[in-house]
This record gives C-alpha cells, sequence and structure tokens, in this order.
C-alpha cells in the first residue's frame, strides 16, 4: 500500500489547480537490514554472512560496471552510458550509469494499491551516520560528530522541551541533551551534531522535539521522534 498527499504544482503556474501525487509512507532500508531479513529467513546464513556476500557482491558488480559491462538484476538493469553531445574536437570526460527497473518490477508496480490521505507535515529519521567510526544506524562516539538525515528535523521553538538527546535503553531516566552549541547543522533534511559523554557500551536511542513545521509557521504544540533503532555507545 502506496499513501500519498496531492499538493500544488508550482512549476505550472499557468495551471491553478494542477497537482502532484508525494508519497508519505516510504522506508529507507539499510544493507544491515536486508541482512537481518535474510538471517531471519533460516536458510543457515548469519546477519554476518550475509553482510559478508552482500559486500562482495557490490564489489563484484562496481567491477563490472568499471570495466564497461552492463548488470541485469531482478530488480533493475546497470548500462553504463556516456552521456552529452560534443562539438568537433570535444571529448567526453565523465561516463554516467543508466539504472532501470527490471520488466519484474515495472509489472508489479502497477498492482500496488494506492490511497490518497490528507496532507500531513510528515516528520522522520531515516539514518544515523557516526562520521568517526563511519558507521550508520549503529554506533555513536562520545565527542564525535553524528550526521542525522531525514524529514523536518530542523530544531526550532521555544518550548522547553525543544531539542535533540540520547536516552539510556536500560534506564530511560538517563537522558542526554546535546546543548544548541553542540548542534553544528540545523536544517530540516540534516542535523550535524557533537555527541555527548555517555558510558561506554550502553545503548541509547535518539530523540528529536520541535515545533518546526515546513514552510509553515512554528507548531503551538511540539511534536517528537524516536530513532526506531538502538545505538551502541563507543
Amino acid at each position: 500500500m502506496i499513501d500519498y498527499v496531492l499538493e500544488s504544482n508550482f512549476l505550472t503556474e499557468k495551471k491553478s489547480n494542477d497537482r502532484w501525487a508525494r508519497v508519505v509512507n516510504t522506508h529507507s532500508y539499510s544493507e544491515e537490514d536486508l541482512a537481518e531479513a535474510i538471517a531471519r529467513r533460516n536458510m543457515g546464513i548469519s546477519k554476518p554472512e550475509a553482510l559478508a556476500m552482500l559486500e562482495a557482491a557490490t564489489e563484484i558488480q562496481l567491477e563490472w560496471l568499471l570495466a564497461g559491462s552492463s548488470i541485469n538484476l531482478r530488480l533493475a538493469h546497470f548500462h553504463p552510458s556516456v552521456p552529452g553531445t560534443y562539438e568537433e574536437g570535444e571529448y567526453p570526460k565523465e561516463a554516467a550509469i543508466r539504472i532501470t527497473p527490471s520488466k519484474e518490477v515495472a509489472e508489479a508496480a502497477k498492482t500496488i494499491p494506492l490511497r490518497h490521505v490528507e496532507p500531513v507535515t510528515p516528520m522522520s529519521i531515516d539514518f544515523i551516520h557516526d562520521v568517526k567510526s563511519n558507521t550508520t544506524n549503529n554506533k555513536v562516539t562520545c565527542g564525535g560528530t553524528v550526521k542525522i538525515t531525514g524529514h523536518n528535523l530542523k530544531i526550532a521553538g521555544k518550548d522547553p522541551t525543544v531539542g535533540a538527546e540520547f536516552i539510556s535503553v536500560e534506564d530511560p531516566e538517563a537522558i542526554y541533551r546535546i546543548p544548541a552549541i553542540d548542534i553544528i547543522v540545523n536544517n530540516p533534511s540534516e542535523l550535524l551534531i557533537v555527541a555527548p559523554q555517555m558510558v561506554s557500551k550502553e545503548k541509547v536511542v535518539f530523540k528529536i522535539t520541535t515545533q518546526f513545521m515546513h514552510a509553515k509557521k512554528d507548531l503551538k504544540s511540539p511534536r517528537s521522534i524516536t530513532f526506531a533503532k538502538e545505538l551502541t555507545v563507543i
């Protein structure tokens, strides 16, 4: 099921009633999620083994693409190309990879049910990347830089609850708030923060509370979102 809202299309000014459909129930999955799903199928493959296989498959396919080969998978087709047009004496400097859905995916897409829902202001945390350990949705380094990406994450508003914090999984009373000075980037789609000092190997979750509302005035009441995955403090 795909939920969508209809929004005004500002690119077609002559058509005042022209609208476009925006999908609102998207979810992002990583290779770790895929490895976990494979392990749950009880095929005798553990999550680390699945991750190793995915890594090997990625490296092999990159080698093929860099050699100028096409790759045809069940989900998509990858085709090297050289974009652009060139005058006499000019030569291309960059290649590109064209990605097209497979016939199986294209046919399956036609069967997905659609549901029109009323417009809302979505808020999501998609990825938490710990720069020092170079891991995503997995670890957080005390005193290190952490990049959070998602939708409508900007921390704004005067309510005292507004802010970002890590919360201990074992002891929800242990809350590590991030001072405003340690929020380096504060954008709707991206936050860049300095992680506070926490207990090593502790499991924590990341929470944002804000009154920000995209392209409108701040919300009267704050709203919160907590990232679904636990992070390990290092």
